[in-house]
C-alpha cells in the first residue's frame, strides 16, 4: 500500500510560486498568546513596508522517479498556466460542478426540511457489515448510530455556524466513529467514510449529533459528520479568522490579493501535531522576524477551551512550503506528483492516508486548481476532456499518443495521472484501491471514459 518508487535528492534552482503578494499588510488582528497576529492583508498597507520572506526549497529535492520525467519532457519549465489562467478555469470548474460550494459568501440559514434533506440524503451504508474488530454490526446498533443524527429537533429556520477545521478530519455519511466493512477479515474500505477535509478548511456547521460529538458540516465540496474536536466555531470576535481561510477556498475572489499565504507542498506536513495535506493554503503571519532559520511563519486556526476559533502562529518549512501557490510546469507537476512515495491507500482518505482522487486533488491543488472531490464529480469538469467511451483501443493509444502531460485519466471509479510515454510506453502514477500507489504502464484501455487536459 506504498508507492514503489525510491526519493533521491538533486539539488536545482529555486522553483518560483505564483500567486500572493510580496508586501505584508495588517488589516485584522488577534491575540495568539503573547502577541497580536496579522490575519487579512492587503497591499501596500503595512508600515513596516516589504517583507523578504526566505527563498522556498520546496522544489530542489526531486524524488528519483521524477527525474526521468523532467528529463524527458522538451521544455519542462516553461509556464503552462499562469495564475490568472487558472482562476479562469477554476470558474468554468465551478460553473459545471454543483458539488462545489462559494463557502464565504454561503447563506447563512436554511430552512429545517433543506437541512433535514442533507443529513437524509446521506443514508449510510446497508447492512451486513463488520466492525474493525470482525464483529457484525447489529440492526439495533445501526439505528442506534441513525437516531444520532438528532432530524427530529430540526424545525423552522436552522442558522448556520461559521467554522473552520483545526485538524484533518474524517467526513463520515452517520455521526458514528465506527468502521463498516464488507467482510470481517478483509478491512480496507470503510464504507461510512465519505472523505476527508483538510485542516484549516472554513466550513458551515447545519447540525449537531444528539450525543453532541459530531457536527453536520458543508465544506467546500462535500456535506457529511464531522468528529466535534476538529472543528472550532467562529464568533463575532473571530469572523475575520474564518473569513480569511473561506477566501483562500474561494479563489474565485482572487485572494491572493488581498491574502499573503504559504502553500505546503509536501504530502503530509506535521506541524504541532497538526497534519497539513499538500496544497494546503495558510496565512502568512505579518511577524515574519520571528520565523526561525529555514521557515516561514504561518497562522494556524486553533481551538479555544469553549470551542471557538482562534489562531496561533507557527513555523513551516521552507522546504515544505512556498509562498503563493507553486508555477505551473511540467517540472513542478511531476515533482508533486512523486511526493506521494510512500503515501498508503486509503479509501476517502481514511486512517489519515490517500485515494485516487484525493490524489490528483492535492497535486494539482498546489498550483491554485479548484477540484471537486469525487472521481464521478472530477470526470465530468476537470479540463479540457475526450471521451474514449466505446472507441478501439488503437484508437484510445491514438489519442493517448497526441495527448500531452499534465493529464488526469478517469475510468469507472477511478482517476489516474497520465505522465506521458517513454520508448513508445505510456505511465500513469495513481493511488490505486487496496494497493500501492506506484508509476506503471496503463494497459486498462477497455474501461478508459476520459482523458482530461489540465491546461
Amino acid at each position: 500500500m506504498i508507492l514503489s518508487t525510491i526519493l533521491a535528492v538533486c539539488t536545482l534552482p529555486f522553483a518560483s510560486c505564483a500567486g500572493g503578494n510580496s508586501h505584508s499588510t495588517e488589516s485584522h488582528s488577534t491575540a495568539t498568546g503573547a502577541h497580536a497576529t496579522s490575519i487579512a492583508q492587503t497591499p501596500g498597507q503595512t508600515p513596516g513596508g516589504v517583507v523578504n520572506y526566505p527563498q522556498s526549497t520546496a522544489f530542489d529535492k526531486i524524488p528519483a522517479n521524477a527525474q526521468k520525467w523532467i528529463d524527458n519532457a522538451s521544455n519542462p519549465t516553461s509556464v503552462l498556466l499562469t495564475y490568472d489562467q487558472i482562476q479562469e478555469a477554476n470558474k468554468q470548474i465551478r460553473g459545471k460542478c454543483s458539488a462545489l460550494k462559494d463557502i464565504e459568501n454561503h447563506k447563512t440559514s436554511m430552512p429545517a426540511s433543506e437541512v433535514k434533506a442533507l443529513i437524509e440524503a446521506s443514508s449510510g451504508p446497508s447492512l451486513p457489515k463488520y466492525d474493525n474488530n470482525g464483529n457484525t454490526i447489529s440492526q439495533a446498533k445501526y439505528e442506534e448510530i441513525k437516531n444520532n443524527r438528532n432530524v427530529s429537533a430540526l424545525s423552522g429556520e436552522i442558522t448556520l455556524k461559521r467554522a473552520v477545521t483545526v485538524q484533518r478530519t474524517d467526513v463520515r455519511a452517520l455521526p458514528t466513529a465506527i468502521e463498516f466493512y464488507n467482510n470481517s477479515n478483509k478491512q480496507d474500505h470503510d464504507r461510512m467514510q465519505e472523505t476527508e477535509l483538510a485542516a484549516a478548511s472554513a466550513v458551515l456547521v447545519l447540525h449537531t449529533s444528539v450525543d453532541g460529538k459530531f457536527y453536520f458540516i458543508q465544506s467546500y465540496y462535500y456535506t457529511g459528520w464531522v468528529d466535534v474536536n476538529n472543528v472550532a466555531i467562529a464568533t463575532d470576535d473571530s469572523y475575520h479568522i474564518w473569513q480569511t481561510y473561506a477566501k483562500l477556498l474561494n479563489m474565485s475572489e482572487n485572494a491572493t490579493k488581498e491574502i499573503n499565504f504559504a502553500v505546503i507542498t509536501d504530502a503530509q506536513l506535521n506541524v504541532g501535531g497538526i497534519k497539513l495535506d499538500m496544497g494546503t493554503a495558510l496565512p502568512l503571519s505579518a511577524n515574519q522576524d520571528r520565523a526561525a532559520s529555514g521557515n516561514y511563519r504561518v497562522i494556524l486556526p486553533a481551538k479555544a477551551n469553549d470551542g471557538t476559533l482562534n489562531s496561533v502562529e507557527a513555523d513551516v518549512p521552507v522546504s515544505a512550503s512556498c509562498v503563493g501557490y507553486a508555477q505551473y510546469t511540467l517540472r513542478n507537476f511531476y515533482v508533486q506528483a512523486f511526493k506521494y512515495s510512500g503515501t498508503p491507500y486509503g479509501w476517502g482518505g481514511m486512517h489519515g492516508n490517500v485515494d485516487c482522487s484525493s490524489f490528483v486533488l492535492s497535486v494539482f491543488k498546489t498550483f491554485g486548481f479548484v477540484f471537486p472531490r469525487n472521481t464521478s464529480q472530477q470526470n465530468k469538469v476537470v479540463g479540457s476532456a475526450v471521451n474514449v467511451e466505446n472507441k478501439t483501443t488503437d484508437d484510445k493509444i491514438s489519442m493517448l499518443n497526441n495527448t500531452t502531460a499534465p493529464v488526469v485519466i478517469y475510468k469507472s471509479g477511478h482517476a489516474m495521472i497520465y505522465l506521458g510515454k517513454i520508448s513508445d510506453t505510456h505511465y500513469i502514477i495513481h493511488a490505486p484501491g487496496g494497493g500501492y500507489v506506484c508509476e506503471e504502464s496503463y494497459n486498462g484501455f477497455s474501461s478508459l471514459i476520459s482523458i482530461c487536459q489540465v491546461g
